[in-house]
C-alpha cells in the first residue's frame, strides 16, 4: 500500500507468516498500479459455490462507486480488483444481543472467512477480523489503497475505519460509499454518534467562527452553513456544514459540498495526472528541426486540467496536450516548462493551486536560433478571452507596441487588433514583426421554457443561438440538444436550467431559464381567493368575477398540468366550456395578487 494507511505496515509483516494466496480478479484497470487509487473488494460469508455471486456483487459496487459524485469525475484515477476468499458457511454471525437487533433476523454464529458479525451492542455495526483482512491483502495485493469487504446478508449494516465494510442490503451501495467517506476521505458522521465521537475532520469542528471555520469558502452557498451536532452535552460543542443534507448524515442524500471537496482533494493527492511526457525530460533536448513536446494526461470528466507552457519563464501557449517548437523560435539555450493545474470547482481550498499543480521541465538547445518573428497561440479568439503572443529570434531586447518588454505578451483585445514587436540589438537597426488578432463575437444565447408547470406535466426547454448545446439543471439533469424535455415533472425539477451554447467558431455563451413546478392540487386558502368561478361544478359555461380593478388573467390547466385556456378580462367575464369532464385547476392573477382553485366540469 503506498500513500495512505501506512500505520498498518507492521501488522502486514506479522500477517505474512500466515500468508494464503487467492485468485485476484481485475474489475477495472485504467492505469499503472503506482499512479492509481487501487480499490480491492473482498467478500465474507460467500461459500465456494457462491463465488460467482461475490464477483457479480463486487462488480456492481464498483460500477455504483464510479457513478457517484465526485468519484464519477475521476473514473480514470481508479483501479478495481476483487479477491475471492471462500467461507465454509454462507451468511454472517448475529449475536442477537443488541437492543436494536432486527427481530426477523436469524440469531446464530457462522463460520466465515473474515468472521463477519453484527454488533453485540449496536446491531447495525457490522465488523470483520482486521488481521485476517490484512493477511489476505499483504499476501495477494500489498499495493492496495482502499479495501472494501462485502458481507453476504441482506440485513442492513456496515462500519468504517481502515477498512470499509457493508452488507448486501437494498441500500448497500450507499452504505459502502458512506463508510468509504470515513475510510478514504477521513470524514466524520454528521449525525451525533455519542460522547467520544467528536474530533476535528473536514466536515466536523469545534470552531464556529464564520471567518476562520475550515469550510468558510462554502458558507452561504450549496446549502452550507454552521450547525451544531446537538443541543446538550458534548454534542453542542461540535459543528457540521449541513443539517440533514449530506450522505454522512442521511443515507439517501448526496455528499455535501464540503465532503465532496475533501474527497476530491484526497483523489488528487494520490494520482499525478501526468502519465508520461514526450520526449523524455531527462538531460538536454537538442532541437534541430520542429520538435513536438507532448503530455499524456489522465483527464477528469469533464476535463478540468489546464496547461501553461512557458519558455524561460514566459508564457507561450495554453495548449492542453502538446506544442511544437522550431529551432529558429528558440534561444540557443533555454528551459521549457509545462505546468498542469486541476481547476475543479469541487474544491475551494485556499492553497489549491499549490496542492494541485504539477510541473514538467525540459532543458533545450537550439541548433539554429535566429529569425525574428511573432506568433500567437491563437490568432482568432472569442470575445472576453486572451491569447499569448511570442517573439523569437531576437538576440537583444524585445519590446511591444503596448509598452511591455519581454519575449511574451498576453493580450485580451475587445476588437480585432494589430500588435507590433520590436527587436533592439545594440549597434544594429531595429527590426519589427506584426501580428493581427481577430476577435469573434460570442453567440447570442437564449434559453426559454413553456412553464409554469404542474406536477405530472412535460417540461419543455428550448435554446437558440448556436450549433451545439449543453444543458444542466436540477437533479443532475443534462442534455445536448437544442430542445429538451422532462417527462412527469416533479417539484424537485423546479429551478434554474443553464445551457451552454457553442457557435460554429467554437465561441461559448450561457443562458438560464427558471422553471416553476407547482403541485397539481395546490389551492390557496379562501381568504386569498380574489376571484369567483361559478357554477362549480359546471356544465356548459362559467362566469368569472373579481372585485379587483384593472386587467386580470385566468389560466385553466387539466390534471396533467397542460394549459387548456387563458383569458384576460376586467371585472367579470363568461366562458363557454369546450373541454371534457374532469377536474381542472385555475390560476388567477391581477397585479401582485394571485389565487388558485379547482373547477369540476360534469
Amino acid at each position: 500500500m503506498k500513500k495512505a494507511f501506512t500505520t498498518l505496515f507492521f501488522l502486514l509483516i506479522i500477517c505474512k507468516s500466515f500468508a494464503q494466496t487467492f485468485t485476484v480478479d481485475t474489475l477495472y484497470k485504467t492505469g499503472v498500479i503506482n499512479n492509481r487509487i487501487n480499490v480491492v473488494i473482498l467478500g465474507d460469508g460467500f461459500t465456494e459455490e457462491e463465488m460467482p455471486k461475490f464477483r457479480a456483487e463486487a462488480k456492481k459496487f464498483a460500477d455504483f462507486f464510479l457513478s457517484y459524485d465526485p468519484y464519477n469525475h475521476y473514473k480514470g484515477y481508479f483501479n478495481f480488483f476483487s479477491i475471492s476468499t471462500p467461507s465454509k458457511e454462507s451468511g454472517v454471525t448475529n449475536p442477537g444481543t443488541s437492543p436494536d437487533a432486527y427481530p426477523d433476523q436469524p440469531v446464530g454464529k457462522k463460520n466465515t472467512f473474515y468472521s463477519g458479525t453484527f454488533g453485540s451492542s449496536i446491531h447495525r455495526l457490522v465488523t470483520v477480523n482486521y488481521s485476517v483482512v490484512m493477511n489476505v491483502l499483504s499476501s495477494n495485493f500489498p499495493s492496495y489503497d482502499l479495501a472494501v469487504v462485502l458481507v453476504n446478508t441482506k440485513f442492513y449494516g456496515g462500519s468504517g475505519g481502515s477498512i470499509a465494510v457493508h452488507t448486501l442490503h437494498d441500500q448497500a451501495h450507499l452504505i459502502g460509499v458512506h463508510e468509504i467517506g470515513h475510510t478514504f476521505s477521513a470524514l466524520n458522521d454528521e449525525y451525533w454518534a455519542g460522547p467520544g465521537y467528536g474530533w476535528e475532520a473536514p466536515n466536523m469542528t469545534q470552531n464556529s467562527n464564520p471567518s476562520t471555520i475550515k469550510w468558510r469558502n462554502w458558507l452561504n452557498s450549496d446549502n452550507i452553513g454552521i450547525y451544531q451536532h446537538g443541543f446538550s452535552g458534548e454534542s453542542e460543542t461540535w459543528h457540521k456544514p449541513t443539517s440533514g443534507g449530506c450522505l454522512m448524515e442521511v443515507l439517501l442524500r448526496p455528499f455535501c459540498a464540503v465532503c465532496k471537496e475533501a474527497t476530491t482533494e484526497k483523489i488528487l493527492f494520490f494520482v499525478n495526472p501526468v502519465e508520461k511526457v514526450e520526449p523524455d525530460a531527462e538531460g538536454v533536448t537538442v532541437v534541430g528541426k520542429p520538435q513536438v513536446f507532448k503530455l499524456h494526461l489522465v483527464n477528469p470528466d469533464p476535463n478540468t486540467l489546464s496547461v501553461d507552457w512557458k519558455l524561460d519563464g514566459q508564457l507561450i501557449s495554453k495548449a492542453p496536450k502538446e506544442i511544437t517548437l522550431s529551432p529558429e523560435n528558440l534561444p540557443e539555450f533555454g528551459t521549457l516548462t509545462a505546468t498542469i493545474f486541476d481547476s475543479t470547482a469541487m474544491s475551494r481550498r485556499d492553497n489549491a493551486r499549490e496542492q494541485r499543480t504539477w510541473t514538467m521541465e525540459w532543458k533545450l538547445q537550439s541548433e539554429s536560433p535566429g529569425v525574428f518573428k511573432v506568433e500567437a497561440a491563437a490568432d482568432s479568439i472569442c470575445a472576453g478571452f486572451e491569447t499569448v503572443l511570442t517573439a523569437s529570434g531576437c538576440r537583444g531586447t524585445t519590446s511591444w507596441s503596448t509598452g511591455v518588454l519581454g519575449t511574451s505578451l498576453t493580450v485580451k483585445p475587445t476588437t480585432t487588433t494589430a500588435y507590433i514587436a520590436s527587436c533592439n540589438v545594440e549597434g544594429r537597426e531595429t527590426t519589427t514583426s506584426e501580428i493581427s488578432i481577430t476577435v469573434l463575437p460570442l453567440p447570442a444565447a437564449t434559453a426559454t421554457n413553456t412553464g409554469p408547470y404542474f406536477e405530472g406535466a412535460v417540461i419543455e426547454l428550448k435554446a437558440n443561438g448556436g450549433v451545439t448545446y449543453e444543458w444542466t439543471g436540477p437533479l443532475n439533469f443534462s442534455a445536448k440538444t437544442e430542445q429538451a424535455s422532462i417527462q412527469n415533472a416533479k417539484q424537485a425539477n423546479a429551478g434554474a436550467y443553464q445551457v451552454k451554447v457553442t457557435d460554429r467558431y467554437g465561441c461559448v455563451a450561457a443562458a438560464i431559464t427558471d422553471v416553476r413546478v407547482d403541485p397539481i392540487l395546490a389551492v390557496e386558502k379562501s381568504e386569498n381567493n380574489f376571484v369567483r368561478v361559478s357554477p362549480n361544478p359546471a356544465k356548459e359555461y362559467i362566469r368569472i368575477e373579481t372585485h379587483l380593478p384593472g386587467e386580470s388573467t385566468i389560466v385553466f390547466y387539466n390534471a396533467n398540468g397542460q394549459q387548456m385556456l387563458k383569458k384576460a378580462f376586467e371585472g367579470k367575464t363568461q366562458v363557454k366550456l369546450t373541454a371534457g369532464t374532469g377536474l381542472y385547476l385555475f390560476r388567477f392573477k391581477n397585479g401582485a395578487s394571485e389565487s388558485s382553485g379547482k373547477l369540476i366540469i360534469e
